[in-house]
């Protein structure tokens, strides 16, 4: 096991490193500032390696890094700005890091440089599964009502209560929708003590709070590391997860009733209620997913059922994207399924069309107030290439430099009051704009150029 230091301003980005690294066995303390990392280096303090953004909103990344050699911490560079051979060979031939790596990465690359720096073997991935069923989701029970779940016997093993990656949900029955359905309550109370190959994940590793955070910047964080594995998001009685590989959206899955994919075909107007009752008895005498019984009679073709599924998994994330309240945790775990219907949702232009979609102009004119100013991000999680952005939105996104407000932006663009609003309020979301303090610092900036 090893300590490590995680320097990352993006704290979204730096929670769910830190979440991968304990993970794997390790304890990681994460920072958000340089300042904070130097003051972590007391004489107390002890870090068997450290992770270090170059670009911090205080002072240089070269200058953590100079401190962490001095102290014999072996440490990996990163960074979303100062990217090619040039930086790369500065900022381990020059301030002594161990390796380089630009944004975006391959989390599991930037983990295994880590590890390798602190001196410890990595986990092999099969251990990490085991590892990763320790994280614990309260179950809840879906009809009219929802209730708690209470297991009547416990599972022989972490293996036994492992599930397999959703595929939509199954026809609804006694067992609980998918992706619940074949999880306990509590996977580690289920597991007899001295059965656990690891040691259970801190609590605090297991996710954090949607007050601090939006659901828009988690999908952010989740494609900058072009990471795999699941977001649980609750709020109240609510519970969601969404499945990602390589940072994009595969699946999403909901306890609540509406948006089980046979409910959600029947208030799009796909099927009617007679359809729908055709397909889960077909499915129930038949044991199939409610899609597949759909495929089966003929009620849904191959097309419209990727389409609709696409659109289901859209509207559960797009849900969330207004809540303030509630929870989030994170877990490495990958759909396993070879029936995985094949989704590969850009995060980016879901936050946009979300934003679009769920805000109304009351909400947008709170949250994008008058003499607010946005600037470009200096790091933004998406290039500009891979956002689908109207010439309108272009052309605001390219006033948007920092010199006017967003009463400017409005007296400038084409675009309705609440079509620029959403849009300056899902670039911001999806951390391609930012307000700044008006305060002097020592952090360099970049514009788009435009």
């Amino acid at each position: 096991m090893a300590r490590l230091l995680i320097v990352e301003d993006n704290q979204e980005l730096a929670s769910l490193i830190a979440t991968v690294a304990q993970t794997r066995g390790h304890d990681a303390l994460t920072v958000f500032t340089g300042e904070a990392a130097l003051e972590s280096l007391g004489p107390t303090a002890r870090f068997d390696a450290a992770l270090v953004d170059l670009l911090l909103p205080d002072i240089r990344g070269s200058e953590v890094l100079g401190a962490l050699r001095a102290h014999a911490i072996p440490a990996i560079a990163v960074s979303g700005v100062y990217k090619g051979d040039r930086f790369a060979q500065e900022a381990t031939q020059v301030h002594g890091a161990r390796a380089f790596f630009e944004k975006p990465f391959e989390l599991d690359a930037v983990m295994d440089a880590l590890e390798e720096a602190a001196g410890v073997p990595p986990v092999p991935h099969t251990e990490l599964l085991d590892e990763v069923d320790l994280l614990v989701l309260e179950e809840l029970v879906e009809d009219e009502g929802v209730e708690e779940l209470v297991v009547s016997e416990p599972a022989p093993s972490l293996d036994a209560a492992r599930p397999e990656a959703p595929v939509e949900e199954e026809a609804p029955s006694e067992a609980l929708p998918l992706p619940f359905a074949r999880r306990d309550a509590v996977w580690t109370e289920a597991v007899p003590a001295q059965e656990r190959r690891r040691r259970q994940l801190p609590e605090w590793s297991l996710g954090g709070d949607l007050k601090h955070t939006t659901v828009p910047r988690l999908l952010n964080a989740y494609y900058e590391a072009r990471h795999h594995g699941e977001l649980k998001l609750r709020q109240g009685t609510v519970l969601k997860v969404v499945y990602f590989e390589a940072g994009r959206v595969v699946y999403a899955a909901s306890n609540l009733a509406p948006e089980r994919f046979g409910r959600f075909c029947l208030r799009k107007g796909a099927l009617t209620e007679a359809q729908l009752a055709e397909a889960t008895a077909y499915a129930r005498e038949h044991t199939l997913r409610t899609g597949d019984a759909l495929l089966k009679r003929g009620l849904l073709s191959p097309s419209q059922r990727r389409r609709l599924l696409e659109e289901q998994v859209k509207d559960i994330l797009w849900s969330t994207f207004t809540w303030t309240e509630g929870g989030y945790g994170f877990s490495p775990m990958r759909p396993q399924r070879a029936d995985l219907v094949p989704l590969s949702l850009f995060p980016g232009d879901l936050i946009l069309e979300g934003v679009t979609r769920t805000e109304t102009l009351v909400a947008l004119r709170q949250r994008m107030a008058p003499g607010r100013r946005l600037f470009p991000t200096a790091d933004p999680p998406y290039g500009l290439h891979e956002l689908k952005l109207a010439g309108p939105q272009a052309l605001l996104l390219a006033f948007a430099d920092g010199t006017k407000t967003v009463e400017d932006l409005l007296a400038l663009t084409d675009l309705s009051e609440r079509e620029a609003l959403a849009t300056l309020r899902g670039l911001e979301l999806s951390g391609v704009l930012e307000e700044r303090q008006q305060t002097p610092n020592r952090r360099q900036r970049i514009s788009f150029g435009l």
